[in-house]
């Protein structure tokens, strides 16, 4: 998209004249207050499709015992597929509220989670919480391709990693190697959906689409990764195979494994083939592949010391740096932030974590508090200088 610095510069090199300056300058304002007059027609619907779908289960949860069950399922089903006919009849056939139309095709995806929810509850069938969720998944993924949806393709990424979490420690046994794996298979499915997210690029309708999967990989990646930079997790620790599979669930190493071999395949495609078209895509999959085998040694061959831990620190320090430095490259202040605020988090738990018992609790706060206010007026700053620079 054309930005008023690029018209400034097509200016003072005599391409364009004064007046079409202005005129070119104009429209870019008209599209920029019409792209947030978009974005918050779509917070708005959303938060209403959202209080609606909330309505519609309450009303059903608070007269659970008084409605025969054959109406409760008639209720959510005629709810689903209202709001699924109502959503297609805005943004498809009368084509005059499509925004509203594609929350009311998020309201029939959460409807239909409800109802599958509800139903199995009804009918007393016994199904564990993860299949329930991996129906819930099914039903709705078809829903962001036909409709390309960014709200159903940020619910599908809640429900994927939800259902990992349930499938992999379903037994309910969160004993010292399950608390220990978990950041290890979120690491490994986080980078698995960050990689799908680039094979979609393969298709250009479906870049938006990419982004909201390539975001999601990434939050759960750093939050994984985070945890791993403490000891906790990755340090003075010795246990072998056999202790991870006993101690944990027996899905937990296949689980792994089979989620690790499809994200080593995936960013393998994307690193060679660049679907994205991104200068950076080199050093973004490269990244990503470094860290999954990583993870994987630390998670195969472990070692009775600190060392994981150390070197975990310096690549989450790393790659908050990078990650500011591929938002710079991308004028993409959405990715500085994360960086900056990951990086924040980052000196806060360190801080706590070497201090807390090195010096006075007053004199603890007191410097801590100091060093944080005078740190976040610095990174506002600078990220307020970056977003200005963007927008120039």
């Amino acid at each position: 998209m054309t930005d008023e610095k690029q018209i400034r510069e097509w200016l003072e090199s005599g391409t364009i004249t004064q007046e079409q300056a202005k005129k070119m300058i104009a429209d870019v304002d008209q599209k920029k207050k019409e792209l947030g007059s978009t974005k918050f027609i779509v917070a708005i619907s959303t938060i209403g499709s959202v209080l609606l779908g909330l309505g519609a289960i309450l009303f059903v949860a608070s007269n659970w015992q008084k409605i025969p069950d054959l109406t409760k399922v008639l209720i959510l089903l005629g709810s689903t597929l209202s709001a699924s006919y109502l959503g297609y009849l805005f943004k498809y056939d009368k084509k005059n509220l499509p925004k509203v139309g594609a929350a009311l095709f998020f309201l029939s995806a959460l409807l239909f989670g409800a109802s599958v929810l509800l139903i199995a509850q009804i009918y007393h069938i016994n199904a564990n919480a993860h299949s329930l969720v991996l129906i819930w998944l099914i039903g709705v993924l078809p829903l962001v391709y036909a409709f390309r949806s960014e709200q159903i393709a940020a619910l599908t990424s809640v429900l994927f990693f939800l259902w990992v979490g349930l499938f992999i420690f379903r037994n309910g046994t969160f004993g010292e190697n399950s608390f220990i794996s978990f950041p290890v298979i979120y690491l490994s499915t986080g980078t698995l959906f960050f990689s799908v997210g680039g094979l979609h690029y393969f298709k250009p309708e479906q870049i938006k689409i990419a982004r909201i999967f390539r975001i999601a990989g990434l939050k759960i990646a750093m939050l994984s990764l985070f945890l791993l930079t403490f000891t906790a997790f990755s340090g003075d620790i010795m246990f072998s195979l056999e202790a991870k599979v006993d101690g944990g669930s027996p899905q937990l190493m296949t689980g792994i494994i089979l989620f690790s071999i499809l994200a080593i395949i995936g960013l393998t495609i994307n690193l060679f083939f660049n679907p994205s078209q991104s200068k950076t895509n080199s050093f973004e999959n490269g990244i990503a592949l470094g860290l999954l085998v990583f993870t994987l040694l630390f998670f195969f061959f472990p070692v009775e010391s600190n060392m994981y831990t150390i070197i975990y620190n310096l690549l989450f320090a790393g790659l908050t740096l990078f990650l500011i430095y591929i938002g710079y490259q991308r004028s993409d202040i959405k990715i500085v932030n994360t960086g900056i605020f990951w990086i924040s988090i980052l000196v806060l738990a360190k801080y706590f974590d070497f201090f807390w018992n090195l010096i006075d609790r007053s004199l603890f706060f007191i410097v801590g508090g100091l060093i944080f206010v005078l740190g976040g007026i610095a990174m506002e700053r600078k990220r307020r200088q970056i977003k200005e620079d963007f927008e120039k």
